[in-house]
């Protein structure tokens, strides 16, 4: 059966089944190519630094790296940038991996897509679109964005992508400039899509290139709880992150990676990462095999533990926390340094939930 022919409510148990099937494999079930760091808009809060000087992958050199993670196992596959429709080839190399059986998403800020580019797509559907709404006001979308006329443009899409009923996710960053409109966000995607099709990112991580320029803009620890605790559905979208550790062995043994380091990111360069924030931990997938990088690297990363005294270390809330080493070295250049952000956050989340139960 194939998984794009399945009606919506049956994919949660099928995806189920093949990952029961899979993950014991020991391989990699999901990752993102980042087909171009070239974009149409400018977003504020954007992590992306393009190399200078350094060429992005060729047509040729994508299908190639697709060919290899199909031969790895892979199910999912994700495309983003950048933006991806800035690819003249965009489509082809969605097709060939379409073709080949992944279930493909698309990472998107919208205001590129047609109505041309969707009658494609409806012969030959996505897992999903996944399109980024940060503002649901002219003035505050454009804001971010820095481009005008960008805001009617995601708009149209999204129009047209549900009259298409195509799969489509709406997805939002909180941060200072959208604050006053994330719950209306929130609402709107719910109207339109219902409540199991919108993301919301409440933390900004720095940029690739090791700035802090992003951070700016971060939501006060006070802000995001209020958010999260605004209502049921925020709180269950939001669960994940604040009790994504607690039952991890690998945190309770001492490793510094809980995640697992199951997910790849390949950037438009063909460098291959397990933590997109450990930049010098790389796989070069033009000189590299993809499993042979892949494992080389997990082996270098997965049976990491801790070598200091880091208060992270023996923390009752680790549990509640969104700490790990990558951001942690993005930040304060130590993989085992708190980062005070995070700490903060978590502390705080603890006081509420401790005054939750002392209510009941």
């Amino acid at each position: 059966m194939k998984p794009h022919l399945i009606k919506t409510k049956e994919k949660d148990n099928y995806i189920q089944q093949l990952e029961a099937k899979l993950l014991p494999r020991g391989r990699p079930l999901a990752g993102q190519i980042d087909v171009t760091y070239r974009c149409n808009l400018a977003c504020q809060h954007c992590f992306i630094v393009p190399e200078e000087n350094t060429e992005e992958l060729k047509f040729s050199q994508i299908i190639s790296i697709i060919d290899q993670l199909y031969e790895a196992g892979c199910l999912f596959l994700y495309f983003s940038g950048g933006e991806p429709f800035l690819r003249e080839d965009f489509l082809d190399i969605y097709t060939y991996a379409r073709n080949k059986g992944f279930l493909v998403s698309i990472f998107t800020n919208g205001t590129l897509i047609s109505e041309e580019i969707l009658d494609y797509l409806v012969k030959l559907p996505p897992y999903s679109i996944e399109i980024t709404l940060n503002g649901i006001t002219q003035d505050v979308y454009e804001q971010i964005t820095q481009v005008k006329g960008s805001f009617s443009k995601v708009m149209k899409a999204i129009e047209l992508i549900k009259d298409k009923n195509l799969p489509l996710v709406l997805k939002c960053n909180g941060m200072k400039i959208n604050y006053d409109q994330i719950l209306k966000i929130e609402e709107f995607s719910q109207d339109l899509l219902g409540k199991k099709y919108f993301r919301c990112n409440l933390s900004l991580d720095p940029a690739m290139d090791g700035s802090k320029r992003p951070c700016a803009l971060r939501l006060s620890p006070e802000e995001t709880l209020n958010i999260v605790h605004s209502d049921e559905d925020m709180f269950s979208l939001c669960r994940e992150e604040f009790l994504h550790h607690k039952d991890n062995s690998r945190l309770k043994d001492g490793y510094l990676f809980p995640c697992g380091l199951s997910y790849f990111n390949i950037d438009a360069y063909g460098k291959m990462r397990l933590c997109l924030f450990i930049r010098e931990a790389y796989s070069d997938l033009k000189k590299e095999k993809f499993l042979r990088g892949f494992a080389r690297i997990y082996e270098n990363l997965s049976g990491l533990k801790f070598k200091t005294n880091s208060k992270c270390r023996n923390c009752n809330i680790s549990y509640l926390c969104r700490q790990c080493p990558g951001r942690a070295l993005a930040e304060n250049v130590d993989m085992e340094a708190p980062v005070e952000f995070f700490c903060e956050l978590a502390h705080k989340e603890a006081q509420r939930m401790e005054e939750v139960l002392v209510k009941k």
